[in-house]
């Protein structure tokens, strides 16, 4: 079952208790209050590795945050106050003292939205309720408080409209007419099943098959192979000894099949930068070996992905590994500075232009994947022998077809010695090939 950490202030929590009942049949939630700002950093390290998710009371416990971490490591999501009940609470506070202006109305979280929650367009610009730009750091509760208080003492409001519970008994201590906002219960309940949807999507992800096809390089007759998979066997053991992410370990004739998942892939690849596996064998070992990774959805078909993926390793110049992910893409030599993210989807516009351009989908594929790792149209053929593993002899031929063609151009020579041949600067442009051929 999902597990749910709900990180809020005390006062906040409150509102919410019934969702434990609520979505017992879907989740466990375990309810995590804090008093003052300071506490959520702590809170959530020591928190979030045992739950699927966090969910957070409110935008100013996740801005906290975002200031703290660079990523948050584990799926974070917070209710929101929707148009819906802002508009419903001001109705209601409307309904209640008819005479109040709006103009004479602090609400502390309306700065948080560009329009000031749609008012911008219905209220002119006298009559717009006070809001300020707040710093999220410690110490915002007493900030905000001392703002409240000093608009009243000033004379300046009627009413103080806030999102922190933490300063509502304070407000009331200082005399402060004051409404505490928190999203409807329709509303948190929509937006924490939407949470809940979003974290079985995710953990059906996490849960998908993965394979692993390993293969020895370089095998000289039957002896050499058993003796070198007692070896590679042995060492897998090990391995998995130190992460026990591997589920099975199986020889498959010439070769080994490993099974994980793809949240242990993720793991052992850095997401899917550099494989873990291949370097402690490849260290271990006497002699090297190819990894190819899959993912599908079906066992049959990520055994299929991995077997198209340990071709692409063994064609490497180094032994090396591969992964094909779900949605057909490609990414390897994993842990090369030459490593390529590209799809091997069959798509119609790179059809049309392989049959234009007489170069294979999936070379345009690569190059278009070299170009996006370059950040830069403009390649040499060395640039593109390198990350796609050919000779120079290779390389000028596609270069010197993709200028015949029209989709490059040569913009100059770079001299990189002083002597020694130039080398040629070819700049690649496939969407302005593709506009003057549809024109």
């Amino acid at each position: 079952m999902i597990k749910i950490g709900f990180i809020a202030a005390h006062n906040s929590i409150e509102k919410v208790k019934k969702l434990k009942t609520l979505f017992q049949d879907q989740c466990e939630i375990t309810f995590i209050p804090y008093q003052e700002i300071k506490e959520i950093k702590d809170l959530y390290e020591q928190n979030h590795l045992f739950y699927d998710g966090i969910l957070l009371g409110g935008k100013l416990t996740m801005y906290f945050l975002q200031q703290e971490f660079t990523e948050l490591p584990t799926q974070t999501f917070y209710l929101e106050i929707t148009e819906g009940d802002f508009y419903k609470n001001l109705f209601a506070i409307q309904h209640q003292q008819k005479d109040l202006s709006f103009s004479r109305v602090y609400i502390d979280f309306l700065h948080e939205y560009p329009d000031s929650m749609g008012l911008q367009d219905v209220l002119g610009e006298d009559e717009l309720p006070y809001s300020f730009e707040c710093e999220y750091t410690e110490g915002i509760y007493e900030r905000t408080f001392q703002r409240h208080l000093s608009l009243w003492r000033q004379g300046k409001i009627d009413l103080s409209i806030t999102r922190f519970s933490n300063i509502v008994s304070r407000l009331n201590e200082a005399g402060i007419p004051n409404m505490f906002i928190f999203p409807s219960e329709a509303s948190v309940l929509e937006q924490v099943q939407q949470f809940i949807n979003e974290l079985q999507i995710s953990n059906l992800q996490d849960n998908q098959w993965a394979i692993g096809i390993i293969t020895i390089e370089n095998l000289k007759d039957q002896s050499d192979l058993d003796f070198k998979q007692v070896l590679l066997h042995k060492a897998l053991l090990e391995f998995n000894k130190n992460t026990n992410s591997l589920s099975v370990i199986q020889k498959q004739h010439a070769n080994f099949e490993i099974i994980t998942s793809n949240a242990e892939l993720k793991n052992l690849t850095n997401d899917f930068t550099n494989c873990s596996v291949i370097q402690y064998l490849n260290e271990t070992l006497p002699f090297r070996v190819n990894i190819g990774w899959g993912i599908r959805t079906t066992l049959c078909q990520t055994k299929k992905a991995a077997q198209t993926a340990i071709k692409k390793a063994e064609s490497n110049e180094i032994p090396c590994a591969y992964v094909i992910i779900d949605n057909e893409d490609v990414i390897g030599p994993l842990g090369s500075d030459s490593c390529l993210h590209y799809s091997n989807k069959i798509d119609p516009e790179i059809e049309q232009l392989s049959k234009t351009l007489e170069i294979s989908n999936l070379y345009i594929q690569k190059i278009m994947a070299v170009i996006s790792k370059m950040q830069t149209n403009e390649l040499t053929a060395d640039d593109l022998a390198y990350h796609l593993g050919h000779t120079l002899r290779q390389s000028n031929r596609i270069l010197n077809k993709l200028e015949e063609k029209g989709a490059a151009k040569t913009l100059y020579r770079k001299q990189e010695k002083l002597r020694g041949r130039p080398k040629k600067v070819y700049k690649i442009d496939f969407r302005n090939y593709r506009q003057n051929k549809n024109h």
